[in-house]
């Protein structure tokens, strides 16, 4: 699900992405067939058909897969040119990751034998310009969505872990917002459930959701540890600091 505006405008250098770090083409297979995947390229950025068919694949996903009112609302025919206005914004959102992008940006699309959009993920380094949170070394996971049809076929798992284990040298956690309806599925993925009680992750919680107020009737808040280091300090506690030190 689409947190909020996320750039990675900084000039530090992070070993992840389509720039720095390519992902090879690949093949997952499914009860329903071979999906090919390959990375969404700036080259094909530059092509508003294509952009405009991942924003639309994306925006379907989170209207269609949630209990949300404000994107359930899209579904109803009286809505369809507020629909259209939404995926027309979701694809200058994805644009802007793209024209921001310093080399941290990876985007995966799935595709099915004859060519259509299967499943798609896009992650990049944790920077929530709204509240001012940001830290280096945590993996944000943008974007994940798999067609109903290719579910329950590990797919949106395998394109996570690609995205994220691309770069597991750099980063030391990942962090990312789920639909209530996709907890389980997050769950099995090894992520954790961020615990509001504890008062570094309230902060953080309460920070980015001042911005999008969906919390937590709607989303929820996750993270997963990727380092095995015994010194690791969660990405939360760093993004506070690093506020902190700021101010």
């Amino acid at each position: 699900m689409v947190i909020c505006g996320i750039s990675s405008g900084s000039n530090h250098s992070v070993t992840f992405g389509s720039q720095n770090n390519p992902v090879s083409k690949f093949q997952i297979k499914t009860d329903k067939g071979t999906l090919f995947v390959k990375e969404f390229s700036e080259k094909d950025a530059r092509y508003n058909s294509k952009m405009y068919e991942l924003a639309k694949f994306f925006s379907d996903n989170f209207i269609n897969n949630t209990n949300d009112p404000s994107l359930t609302q899209y579904k109803k025919p009286e809505n369809f040119e507020k629909y259209l206005n939404m995926i027309d914004g979701m694809t200058r959102y994805y644009k802007k990751m793209f024209i921001q992008d310093d080399g941290n940006l990876t985007v995966l699309e799935a595709r099915n034998a004859v060519g259509e959009l299967c499943a798609a993920v896009v992650a990049q380094t944790f920077n929530d310009e709204p509240s001012g949170l940001k830290d280096e070394k945590t993996c944000y996971i943008d974007s994940i969505a798999v067609k109903k049809k290719y579910r329950h076929n590990h797919v949106g798992q395998i394109l996570m872990n690609k995205a994220v284990n691309c770069s597991k040298d750099v980063y030391t956690d990942a962090f990312l917002a789920s639909d209530n309806l996709a907890v389980d599925f997050q769950l099995k993925n090894g992520y954790r459930i961020m615990d509001y009680t504890n008062p570094d992750e309230k902060i953080v919680i309460d920070k980015i959701n001042q911005f999008r107020k969906d919390y937590p009737d709607y989303i929820t808040f996750m993270d997963k540890k990727l380092t095995t280091a015994k010194n690791h300090t969660p990405w939360y506690k760093r993004v506070i600091h690093s506020k902190e030190e700021k101010n």
